[in-house]
């Protein structure tokens, strides 16, 4: 089973937080660990329960999750290794699914497409479909490989059973989620937070309230940074290589091989080294971080 570090990160952490509650008792994690041949935990130099998860190998944490949130091994492995449909995704930008009602699908459309500025690939299931394979096969399939879901909830959303199935589908897999209010309130299990109303607001500015949640995702933090280092890669224009140098701008810092990739992309992109909006974000960005500007090699403008 290929897992990549942030499918590592993301199955060892939603096990801590589920041993964390008070089903997951002392004896009952014995029994768990038990079964995976981890025995001698009652000896005082015995491991943490943290030092157990963070050790075990790919296999058994994938087996151990299935057993612990009561989902079929296959299923876990599926999400895991199973690549999106062609053309689902865009590869290297954060995987956000969009479950929406509709009736706003040129609304939702619009979102999608601020996001992708900055790196984000909003699916949007009437829009990113192939014709030529089942539908419900590529539903699924978004939503068993995204980083992220987000609910946009107009008062029609409450009355579509598939967009209940979705959340249902986000809530199961412990998707960091998101909700935005857009005339109605969430129903079920997503009401018992508070989330925030966008009523009247455009396009763009409801998918900057998304992407400032998703940059705020601890545990998508390479995942978002290479979504942007994509995006600003990709930018055909001035405008769409501003917004992308200023969400990466917002960024406190990035690694040192961040960095030189970013480098390399401000070179390559004639829309960056030769723009007044994106040299307005970055160099501040670069020096704030005592990196040298213009990168090396770069037009000085």
């Amino acid at each position: 089973m290929a897992m990549t570090r942030n499918d590592r990160f993301k199955l060892k952490s939603q096990l801590m937080d589920s041993f964390t509650t008070p089903e997951w008792t002392w004896e009952k994690l014995m029994l768990l660990f038990h079964e995976f041949g981890i025995d001698g935990l009652e000896d005082a130099t015995a491991p943490s329960v943290a030092e157990i998860v963070s050790g075990v190998s790919d296999a058994m944490l994938a087996e151990m999750y299935s057993i612990v949130f009561q989902v079929d091994a296959a299923e876990v492995a599926s999400v895991l290794e199973g690549a999106p449909v062609a053309g689902s995704w865009k590869a290297g930008y954060v995987r956000l699914f969009i479950s929406h009602s509709a009736r706003h699908k040129e609304f939702v459309a619009e979102v999608s497409s601020e996001l992708a500025v900055v790196g984000i690939d909003g699916f949007v299931a009437h829009d990113a479909m192939q014709y030529s394979i089942p539908w419900q096969g590529q539903i699924e399939q978004a939503l068993g490989t995204m980083d992220a879901f987000v609910a946009l909830i107009h008062p029609e959303f409450g009355e579509s059973p598939w967009c209940h199935q979705e959340v249902g589908w986000a809530l199961g897999r412990r998707t960091p989620r998101f909700a935005v209010r857009i005339g109605s309130d969430p129903e079920g299990f997503l009401g018992r937070e508070q989330w925030p109303s966008s009523v009247d607001r455009s396009a763009k500015e409801v998918a900057a309230i998304i992407s400032s949640w998703i940059s705020g995702l601890p545990e998508l933090g390479d995942v978002v940074s290479d979504g942007l280092l994509t995006a600003l890669r990709d930018a055909g224009n001035y405008m769409d290589a501003g917004a992308a140098a200023e969400r990466i701008a917002s960024l406190e810092t990035l690694p040192d091989d961040k960095f030189a990739e970013l480098d390399r992309i401000w070179l390559a992109n004639d829309q960056l080294h030769g723009g007044i909006l994106p040299t307005r974000a970055m160099k501040p960005f670069y020096k704030r971080n005592g990196r040298p500007w213009p990168p090396t090699g770069a037009h000085v403008t």
